[in-house]
């Protein structure tokens, strides 16, 4: 039967309740799991915050001084070695976690999950620094700093600062001079342990003898200022008394034998005021201005370590170069680093008369009270007027002094250098920073199986 256009209409509207439910039906059903779903929780997994991952920092031995993801880093030893190792905190800017110290400057071999192993000995590092910040503490000193290197491969023990802190405890309160790594960092003024970089320099230029015999008076003016010497000794010196005495009228009186830009260029081969590259870390290089700003006085005042300025670090890789047969050999932080290749400064020959004469200077004076259970030390002291660079002037008695040492003598295995800024008034190298040297070295020695040699058993 053929269907009408009215019949057609009515099928239309016949189906169209059919048609909605068919296109509704999908989504009502769709609605309806979804709530259900929602009471049950979802059927597929949300995304989850993994942590962060981040290498950790370990000692030499493997001690871990770091360790954990960014979020929570944990700093198993305390205040050991924490200067150097620094801290991480939140994502900083720029992309970095680390905030200071190793945590800050190797923060993307870090952030890959690299393991960072340091040369530090863990038992050295503690000795250091148990003993520097006694003697900060019992001498008031502002600040210190002692640095262990190992002889012929230039790898830093120990890299002590005073005052220190912990990292696992609350950043807010610290204080901002408790972080700073001075080893590497603390520029200051020396003092005469520069004085055996200017016999060698002349030694190597074969301008000196050590031989001679060389004036020495208790005081000499120099352009517009007057250099005095402390200890009372003769009007003439030979040159191992000249460092024995630590002369300053000599040494200028030596240092005329060079003019201003041998002088200073020497300085600069010793590393003086020269970028001292290690990996992994930042380093300060001191100051040691354009030879051409000298003038008379200047000059003699560089000569016995004023004017220059150096950190602890640089000074015991300078003294090193004693140790290492005339060889200026980079320091190292890391124990798998960039070969670099020694540099030669001084002849053997000139090197081990250095070194002679240190240990002269040890044994003929007052320092021999501080030697290391009969090990022979070549030393030399210093104690240097401190410049406040806020007042524009050198402070009235306030002092840094140092201690720069290599034992044993005989066959070197470590240089050592102990500094304290700002000590109580009175205080002296020989009586402050010599039994300091004497007191790490001396744990030194025990760890390392260092024993006196024949030469210094015999003078027993």
């Amino acid at each position: 039967m053929a269907l009408t256009p009215e019949h057609n209409k009515e099928l239309r509207l016949s189906r169209r309740p059919l048609l909605a439910l068919c296109l509704t039906a999908p989504l009502i059903l769709a609605l309806t799991g979804f709530c259900l779903n929602l009471q049950r929780g979802p059927a597929w997994p949300l995304p989850v915050t993994l942590p962060i991952q981040r290498g950790p920092i370990l000692a030499s031995e493997g001690t871990v001084l770091a360790e954990g993801d960014a979020a929570s880093r944990r700093y198993p030893q305390g205040h050991l070695a924490a200067n150097v190792v620094g801290f991480s905190g939140a994502l900083q800017p720029d992309g970095r976690y680390g905030l200071e110290g190793l945590e800050y400057s190797l923060d993307a071999r870090l952030q890959l999950g690299e393991t960072v192993r340091v040369t530090i000995d863990p038992v050295l590092q503690a000795a250091a620094e148990r003993h520097l910040s006694a003697a900060a503490r019992e001498y008031e000193a502002a600040s210190g700093s002692v640095v262990i290197l190992e002889a012929g491969s230039g790898r830093i023990l120990a890299a002590a600062s005073f005052p220190t802190y912990n990292p696992a405890d609350d950043r807010s309160a610290r204080e901002p001079e408790q972080l700073a790594n001075r080893v590497f960092m603390e520029a200051y003024e020396p003092g005469s342990v520069i004085k055996p970089f200017v016999i060698a320099a002349l030694l190597e230029e074969h301008r000196l003898s050590t031989s001679e015999i060389v004036p020495a008076e208790m005081s000499l003016t120099v352009g517009d200022q007057t250099f005095h010497d402390v200890s009372w000794h003769d009007p003439v010196l030979s040159v191992p008394d000249i460092l024995r005495y630590s002369s300053n009228s000599a040494m200028i009186h030596l240092a005329e034998r060079l003019d201003s830009a041998e002088l200073h260029s020497w300085l600069a081969e010793f590393g003086f005021g020269q970028d001292l590259p290690v990996e992994g870390t930042y380093t300060r290089s001191g100051v040691l201005n354009a030879w051409e700003d000298w003038v008379p006085q200047d000059h003699a005042s560089v000569t016995i370590g004023q004017s220059v300025s150096t950190t602890v670090l640089q000074l015991a890789v300078a003294y090193s170069i004693f140790t290492n047969r005339g060889f200026l050999i980079l320091p190292r932080l890391l124990e798998v680093a960039e070969e670099h290749q020694p540099r030669r400064v001084l002849s053997p020959t000139v090197a081990e008369a250095m070194k002679s004469m240190l240990v002269y200077t040890v044994e003929e004076s007052g320092l021999r009270d501080f030697r290391l259970l009969n090990i022979r030390i070549a030393g030399k002291t210093g104690t240097a007027d401190i410049f406040d660079h806020e007042v524009g002037r050198y402070l009235e008695s306030a002092y840094a002094l140092t201690f720069a040492g290599i034992f044993p003598a005989e066959a070197p295995r470590i240089t050592m250098v102990v500094s304290l800024q700002r000590p109580k008034e009175g205080s002296t190298s020989m009586a402050v920073a010599a039994p300091l040297f004497r007191d790490i070295g001396s744990e030194v020695a025990a760890h390392l199986g260092i024993t006196p040699g024949p030469e210094a058993l015999a003078k027993q």
